[in-house]
Parts: C-alpha cells; sequence; structure tokens
C-alpha cells in the first residue's frame, strides 16, 4: 500500500470514530435528560402533595372531595374555586407527562406513578368535565381513557 491509501485509511477510521464518540455522547445525554425530567415529575408532585398538606382548610376540602362526601354545588364560590384549581393543576401536571411522552423523553412508566385514583372520584370527575374544554383534544381522550383505565 502507498501512503495515500494508508492516509484514506486512517481518515476512515478517524470519520468512524468521530462518529461513535458522537452516538455515545447523544445516547448519555439523553438518558440525562429522561433522568432529569422523570426528577422534575418526582419534585411537581411532592410540592403537590405538600402544598395540600399544608394548608387545612385545603386538606380537609379535598378529603371530602376524594372520597365524594360533598359535590361541587355543596361549596361556596370560593371553596370550589380553591379545589378546582387544585384538581385541574394535577391534571395540568398530567397533561405535562403527556407531552414529554410525545416528545419521546419519557416512556410509558411515567404514567404508572401520578396515582390515577384520585382522578376517579365523582367531584373530580365532575371537575373536568366543567374545564375539559380548554385542553387540547387528543389530551382529552388520552386523560380520559388513562383515568377510566383500572389498570394503573
Amino acid at each position: 500500500m502507498n501512503k495515500r491509501t494508508w492516509v484514506e485509511f486512517f481518515g476512515l477510521i478517524s470519520v468512524i470514530g468521530s462518529l461513535l464518540f458522537v452516538g455515545i455522547e447523544i445516547s448519555q445525554n439523553t438518558q440525562a435528560v429522561r433522568g432529569a425530567t422523570h426528577q422534575a415529575v418526582f419534585d411537581q408532585v411532592s410540592e403537590y402533595y405538600l402544598f395540600i398538606a399544608s394548608e387545612e382548610r385545603l386538606a380537609d376540602l379535598a378529603a371530602m372531595a376524594l372520597t365524594d362526601k360533598i359535590k361541587r354545588n355543596e361549596l361556596s364560590k370560593g371553596d370550589r374555586l380553591r379545589l378546582d384549581m387544585l384538581f385541574m393543576t394535577g391534571i395540568r401536571r398530567i397533561e405535562n407527562i403527556y407531552m414529554q411522552h410525545n416528545n419521546g423523553i419519557l416512556d410509558d412508566d411515567a404514567f404508572k406513578m401520578i396515582g390515577m385514583d384520585s382522578y376517579r372520584s365523582d367531584y373530580v370527575v365532575d371537575i373536568w368535565n366543567s374545564w375539559k374544554g380548554g385542553f387540547d383534544s387528543s389530551f382529552v381522550s388520552f386523560f380520559e381513557k388513562l383515568r377510566d383505565d383500572n389498570n394503573l
């Protein structure tokens, strides 16, 4: 082999090595983004639960709503809005997970961490039916299927 062939061969090996290196770096970056996203979802859930736990009136209202011991029309306008916003915050969190899933950042397991039982109460279903018009129709269908699937 002549000198030019060796240079071309070395150049080819260098390009292949560079592509492998870039591929490995992209894979590691993707894993890091997924890990950070999972952590962000966990942090959102923790903040959400701590907020409810730290507000006595809200905790009492949420407990009654989640056990179907109160109906929306039995509350004052302020308490009804307070609970609506609380549960809609939770639904917006699920919407965020849905969007991250659609973008390939989160896998199906992310939906197992939501705690869908609280979204199945009559009270929260009533809230959802009142507010779902503000969501994308694909999310509405997805959420209702997720909510109604008792296998999660």
